[in-house]
């Protein structure tokens, strides 16, 4: 979202005499200052594509887009993901955020559908694990086979 400039529009330039209008001078504000602002905190958004990150070379329904939302270091996800039925004992994992994790904190994110399942996106990774809600321990292939698991989460990224 940009900058509201109704304040800046409103400013006028000094005529020269130190008596009239803003001390600033609106050019060189506007490059310097207020354009680098707008940048850097301009929303950037996208999809992504959750694909198998547990080496099992699952294959995922996507039933809609997954997004992103980028704000400075903040990335927002979500994300609609269909288990395939298998029996595969590896520890569930999906990767392909559009982002890594930051490297110094576990991102937190929540999936609810029935049975709540807990994603943790481990320091320096792009990939998150899938840990069951109530144990805390993580979860295998198997256990999430034909679920529907829907994302939903914040994480800092640099």
């Amino acid at each position: 979202m940009a900058m509201d400039r109704g304040p800046w529009n409103a400013l006028v330039d000094d005529d020269g005499s130190n008596l009239v209008g803003s001390i600033w001078n609106k050019a060189a504000i506007k490059s310097v200052i207020l354009d680098p602002a707008d940048a850097a905190f301009a929303a950037v958004t996208g999809t992504w594509t959750p694909v198998d990150g547990s080496g099992a070379g699952l294959v995922f329904t996507l039933p809609g887009p997954a997004r992103y939302w980028r704000l400075g270091p903040v990335v927002l996800i979500q994300a609609h993901v269909v288990y395939p039925a298998t029996a595969h004992g590896a520890s569930a994992t999906i990767a392909g955020l559009p982002f890594g994790n930051i490297g110094t904190t576990y991102g937190g994110l929540y999936c609810g559908n029935g049975t709540t399942r807990t994603f943790l996106l481990p320091p320096s990774s792009s990939a998150l694990g899938i840990y069951d809600g109530a144990s805390g321990l993580p979860t295998t292939n198997a256990a999430v086979s034909g679920a529907s698991l829907v994302i939903a989460g914040v994480y800092f990224t640099t």
